[in-house]
């Protein structure tokens, strides 16, 4: 009887669950059935979980001069993405294993630096100020990822793999005459795997989706991503959208404003959707395993 009853409840679970990510699917499922229906059918009766008046002009309009700008703001963001988590990824866990290695006098000290940070804030002035006048990081590649080389939260989250690492390990390493750096290359980071990849796909994720450091550190069209490309975009087809008509291969139309959205939010959100629900079980193991050890 006990036994029926669990089966019970973790099949009502699963379908509570089912429903659940069916209601969160609706929204990106009508964000791409808009993106391929016409504007007047979305402006005439809303939107649908099928596209009314299936056409593929509102991603023909986008790419008919912005082909080049689109694949390098991919190109950007792909970059941005790979370079910014290897650096994140480095400085995080080596700030985690300081603070973390017993035979450092200063590691209470460091970790109270680093928990300050999430108290207090300089603020966006000073911030700004810094990273341009003092770091010249303004229309730079490198700042879009430097200023965030360290999150406090997953330096913390590394940390918990690292305490969790039984210290007799370290100990006979270091009668073996290894140091801090090996130690951390050939033991510390080979047996936190789990939380290397669960940082990693938060810090991925992170700069895939950042608007905020292209926003206030690049003028130079070159260097945007393919967020701030479509955001820039965007405010080229309400200024289009403004006039009532564009020209495009000669033709007068009236430039796509709502579906134009709808494609732009496809066409960010894509990659991230479709690689999200093979990586979706580290972030659930990596934050429960890292919230508990330690």
């Amino acid at each position: 009887m006990p036994y029926k009853e669990n089966r019970a409840l973790l099949v009502s679970f699963y379908v509570a669950i089912g429903l659940f990510s069916l209601i969160c699917l609706v929204p990106f499922v009508l964000a791409v059935s808009g993106s391929l229906s016409t504007e007047a059918k979305i402006a005439a009766d809303g939107y649908s979980l099928l596209p009314r008046g299936f056409t593929l002009d509102t991603y023909r309009f986008m790419f008919s001069s912005k082909t080049e700008q689109i694949v390098r703001g991919y190109a950007n963001s792909v970059m941005v993405t790979v370079l910014g988590t290897a650096c994140s990824v480095l400085v995080t866990t080596a700030y985690a294993y300081v603070i973390t290695a017993k035979g450092f006098r200063y590691r209470n000290f460091f970790a109270f630096l680093a928990y300050f940070t999430m108290l207090f804030s300089g603020g966006t002035l000073p911030w700004y100020i810094l990273s341009t006048k003092y770091y010249h990081l303004d229309d730079t590649l490198a700042g879009l990822f430097i200023p965030y080389l360290l999150n406090v939260f997953l330096m913390y989250l590394q940390a918990n793999y690292f305490r969790s690492i039984p210290h007799e390990v370290v100990e006979s390493a270091q009668m073996d005459g290894a140091g801090h750096i090996k130690i951390f290359f050939r033991i510390m980071l080979p047996l936190g795997q789990v939380g290397l990849v669960t940082i990693s796909l938060f810090y991925a994720l992170q700069f895939w989706n950042d608007f905020y450091l292209p926003l206030m550190l690049v003028t130079d069209e070159k260097l945007f991503t393919i967020q701030y490309m479509m955001y820039y975009m965007m405010a080229n087809i309400q200024f289009l959208a403004s006039g009532n008509a564009a020209r495009i291969g000669g033709a007068i139309v009236a430039p796509p404003l709502e579906t134009a959205k709808l494609a732009m939010t496809c066409l960010t959100v894509l990659p991230i959707a479709v690689l999200y629900p093979f990586l979706q079980r580290y972030f659930v193991r990596g934050i429960i395993v890292g919230s508990v050890k330690g």
